[in-house]
């Protein structure tokens, strides 16, 4: 009778061990369950702005409620049993652009048995058509200058330059744009890396890329360095739109910033049809949009694989929707230095586009015109 009590009491022991993984690996298969329906490798899936999401829910079978959350709150419920098949829908009605994160949780009898989370892009509900251009003139360019900022300002040019060289080559200039030479400049020693620039009002606007400050100017002819102002974060291009100062840190997230204070007013996420548009450099604010260049997706992932560093994006500033884009493959292979284009300037005079890269020696005067006209270029 021992014997057998202690093998009773042996077995007991060895279920009680047992059980708690047996409860856990039924636990993992019914997680595996419900899923999306998707490719368990694809992390992002996307619909386009006010459009339905639709998925195809699997481990149905054991659940008796389906719940879908958006970044934590509960977007939608369904009872299966109202549900013949494994077809749903997910509103996105009333989100912005962006990136959210998605969580479908299924149930039984109220208890979690099996969860999938996801990535949301929602993008730009319109399709991204492309724009061509016409080569209008080829003006000289300094092919000194790693260009960084390009903006025209009642008819005077200006222009901001990188230090990519450690040889305090940072400057903002007025820029001959006959010639490409410098009217008046002033420097920034070592060891800053100069950005983007813009000019509001009497101030003429640059930033930094990795050393957190911009640089105010006084007055359009005498380039006196009057504020520092501070700021978190990388800085890359910049506009403004009559009001703000408008800037790219190389994400796909454009930044509104008070021109006095440079605190943050607002945020803007960048979308094309297809994803996010990142690794946005350059900018111009013409005509109620924002164009920009974009740096190499090396950068950052590019989930449109459209847009390349031969592309300028063509932006609504009021949702972040990418209405074109535009590729300047032709005036890059025309540059003499192989380097990437960054510089884009609306001149109201000649209701045209200058267009420039780093270390080019010209600058190409364009017209932007629909991809249908037969006699671009």
């Amino acid at each position: 009778m021992k014997k057998i009590g202690a093998v009773i009491l042996a077995i007991g022991l060895l279920i009680a061990f047992i059980l708690p993984y047996l409860r856990k690996e039924d636990s993992g298969r019914n997680q595996a369950q419900v899923e999306f329906g998707f490719d368990s490798n694809r992390t992002y899936m996307s619909v386009r702005q006010g459009q339905m999401f639709p998925f195809n829910c699997l481990g149905i079978k054991n659940i008796d409620r389906l719940e879908v959350s958006i970044d934590g709150k509960v977007n939608q419920s369904w009872k299966i049993s109202d549900h013949a098949l494994f077809n749903f829908e997910m509103t996105t009605e009333g989100l912005t652009l962006g990136t959210y994160s998605i969580e479908l949780k299924g149930y039984h009898q109220d208890d979690v048995v099996g969860t999938d989370s996801r990535f949301l892009f929602v993008n730009a509900n319109k399709e991204t058509t492309e724009l061509t251009y016409q080569i209008l003139a080829t003006h000289p360019h300094n092919p000194n200058n790693f260009t960084q900022g390009y903006e025209f300002y009642n008819d005077r040019l200006y222009e901001s330059t990188g230090n990519p060289g450690q040889n305090n080559a940072t400057k903002v200039a007025q820029i001959d744009p006959e010639t490409g030479k410098s009217i008046q400049e002033f420097s920034i020693p070592n060891p800053i890396f100069g950005e983007g620039i813009t000019v509001l009002g009497s101030k003429i606007y640059q930033i930094s890329w990795q050393d957190q400050k911009c640089f105010i100017y006084d007055g359009l002819n005498e380039f006196n360095l009057i504020d520092t102002l501070t700021y978190s974060g990388e800085g890359w291009g910049l506009c403004n739109d009559g009001q703000y100062i408008i800037m790219s840190d190389g994400s796909h997230v454009l930044t509104y910033r008070d021109p006095e204070t440079f605190e943050v007013v607002k945020t803007v996420k960048v979308h094309s049809d297809r994803g996010p548009v990142t690794n946005l450099n350059e900018l111009e604010f013409f005509n109620g949009r924002i164009y920009a260049n974009v740096w190499m997706s090396e950068q950052r992932f590019q989930h449109d694989s459209r847009m390349n560093l031969t592309k300028i994006v063509v932006i609504n500033p009021k949702n972040g929707a990418v209405d074109h884009y535009l590729d300047v493959l032709d005036l890059f292979q025309k540059a003499a230095a192989k380097n990437v284009p960054n510089g884009i300037a609306y001149r109201k005079k000649t209701n045209s586009f200058y267009i420039t890269g780093k270390y080019w020696d010209s600058a190409f005067e364009i017209k932007v015109l629909p991809k249908n006209t037969a006699d671009a270029h």
